[in-house]
């Protein structure tokens, strides 16, 4: 067997390097700042703010905790939820 040359070396690197950089262009970016819209979100979460979690569910945020929120779903009843559970705020339509 001779030995390749760099000459014959250098396209199937230069290939696997342009699938990496595609794959993070199209996979691990996007995901990442989907993630960090999302963790802004969770971040400014107030009193007052309406949304929808995770399960459907919409109402308006009664109390913020550290780790959990007061939902109000409904007259007379408040869900406590983690934080975590809130998609989206109800303005957010298009999002």
């Amino acid at each position: 067997m001779s030995e390749m040359t760099l000459q014959q070396l250098l396209p199937p690197i230069l290939f696997m390097v342009a699938m990496l950089v595609m794959f993070w262009l199209l996979i691990i970016r996007p995901a990442k700042q989907k993630q960090d819209r999302h963790e802004g979100l969770i971040k400014s979460i107030e009193n007052g703010d309406k949304v929808v979690t995770v399960g459907g569910i919409y109402g308006t945020i009664t109390k913020v905790r550290d780790k959990t929120v007061d939902l109000k779903v409904a007259e007379g009843t408040t869900i406590t939820m983690d934080r975590r559970a809130v998609r989206r705020r109800q303005d957010e339509e298009d999002a």
